[in-house]
């Protein structure tokens, strides 16, 4: 199983939040292009980024844009703000494969005719039912009702993320885990992870697990051989 670092930026600078509250930003001393760089020195063949100017609303980071075609070795996805077909097909010009939240939801007839292969849907999750909107607000449609029109364009992964545990070091959300895997995605795990051996806990349901604040606050170094094993491993279920 791999593991996919996460790194989340606001007004240019990398952030971590708890639950995805603005307010509880807590910014790091370093910038993105230092982080990105350690990471890809260190082995890591895929990196989650999440633009959260855009998923509050202020439009996007330019800046990290370029992000992806400066590391060509390393395949990049990029969540927040892409609520228009125009979005998307802007970041996957720009090389990511793109992260798909209230739009996938809300409008997945938008998404007709992109390639699936380098779309994620982004499944976030409160106590079982999705929420949209940067965390905001509930969908009205069940997990149900929101997977059905996307396994019929062909989405293969789904980024799950149960919102109560983003952050909080609680370890990772297995229940959320298995409700999206049931549904027919592939699953990509996010939120919670404290250590490597959370990993055992979500094997078998998902094929990969995103970690921001363990890295970020040195829980997981890196340059540590088992992290580096693990960032470099094949996507997959064990």
């Amino acid at each position: 199983m791999r593991l996919i670092p996460s790194m989340d930026l606001l007004g240019g600078q990398v952030v971590r939040l708890l639950k995805g509250e603005r307010n509880t930003a807590f910014v790091y001393p370093f910038t993105p292009e230092a982080w990105i760089k350690r990471l890809v020195d260190a082995g890591a063949r895929r990196i989650h980024l999440v633009d959260l100017d855009a998923a509050f609303g202020e439009g996007p980071q330019e800046k990290l844009r370029g992000f992806a075609k400066a590391w060509p070795g390393v395949r990049f996805q990029l969540g927040g703000g892409l609520r228009s077909r125009e979005a998307v097909l802007k970041v996957q010009a720009d090389g990511f494969d793109a992260v798909v939240g209230t739009l996938a939801l809300e409008t997945p007839e938008a998404l007709q005719g992109l390639d699936p292969s380098r779309l994620i849907a982004a499944l976030d999750l409160r106590h079982g039912a999705p929420v949209v909107r940067g965390w905001t607000k509930a969908s009205p449609l069940s997990l149900e009702a929101v997977s059905a029109p996307l396994r019929d364009l062909g989405v293969p992964l789904a980024l799950v993320t149960d919102v109560e545990r983003d952050g909080a070091m609680t370890g990772p959300g297995v229940e959320a885990l298995a409700l999206v895997a049931a549904q027919g995605f592939r699953v990509q795990a996010s939120g919670g992870l404290r250590d490597l051996s959370d990993l055992a806990l979500i094997a078998g349901v998902a094929e990969s697990a995103i970690s921001g604040k363990a890295l970020l606050d040195g829980r997981m170094l890196p340059e540590d051989p088992a992290v580096r094993e693990a960032m470099a491993a094949p996507e997959g279920v064990d």
